[in-house]
């Protein structure tokens, strides 16, 4: 009889392991993503951008902190290789480059979309199509963009880590260059300060003015 039982309680046991580390289909993690981010608030992280020519096989990199606030709110502080900072409010977009003490001030463009992406993914379907392939790091989701859509990133890709159910990151190609974009130590719906994502210029500084089409 202790035989017996002990054999199906370690049967019982077995079934517990197994049916805890099947793991959600690629399409099931990718749900759950979209789902997660459609109601975030805020997000913090620090970053990495590479960006790469296919043909030369060189990349830049850069790394620092990018800060973003639902829905139109962002804020990229660049360390390396040298201090810059792009900061918008959703209404007016700043670019500052300390070494050169110049400031462009401008409008929320097209080519910003990439910070504002996380507050679009909810109603993706409108726009896009997606396939799912998965990678020894990431589960890659390759969206490619409806005909007659009005999107300014025709074709990304969303680095997403199934390990916890999050935003890696997003990788772009254009012509000869790659620009991969990833996201560390990521925290979620955070209070952020208004006056994060508004900017004066310091004394002495130019200012260089670009009105732009402010289209997106």
């Amino acid at each position: 009889m202790r035989r017996s039982i002990l054999t199906a309680l370690v049967g019982v046991g077995f079934l517990v392991a197994v049916n805890s580390v099947i793991a959600a289909t690629p399409r099931e993690t990718f749900n759950a993503v979209i789902s997660r981010y459609s109601g975030i608030s805020s997000l913090k992280a620090s970053f990495e951008e590479k960006i790469c020519s296919k043909k030369d096989g060189t990349c830049q990199i850069l790394k620092g902190t990018f800060t973003y606030v639902s829905p139109s709110k962002f804020r990229v502080d660049v360390t390396v290789p040298m201090e810059q900072l792009v900061v918008s409010d959703g209404i007016t977009t700043w670019i500052y480059i300390p070494t050169a003490n110049q400031a462009i001030k401008t409008k929320p463009g097209a080519e910003q979309e990439i910070f504002l992406l996380i507050g679009k993914l909810q109603n993706y379907k409108e726009r896009y199509t997606v396939e799912l392939k998965t990678t020894k790091e990431y589960l890659e989701a390759h969206f490619t963009a409806k005909l007659g859509a009005k999107v300014y990133l025709k074709e990304f890709v969303l680095l997403i880590n199934p390990s916890t159910n999050s935003i890696g990151g997003i990788k772009v190609s254009e012509g000869d260059t790659e620009m991969i974009f990833t996201l560390h130590n990521i925290q979620h719906n955070v209070k952020v300060a208004d006056s994060k994502f508004t900017f004066s210029p310091p004394e002495g500084t130019t200012v260089l003015e670009d009105t732009g089409t402010g289209s997106r």
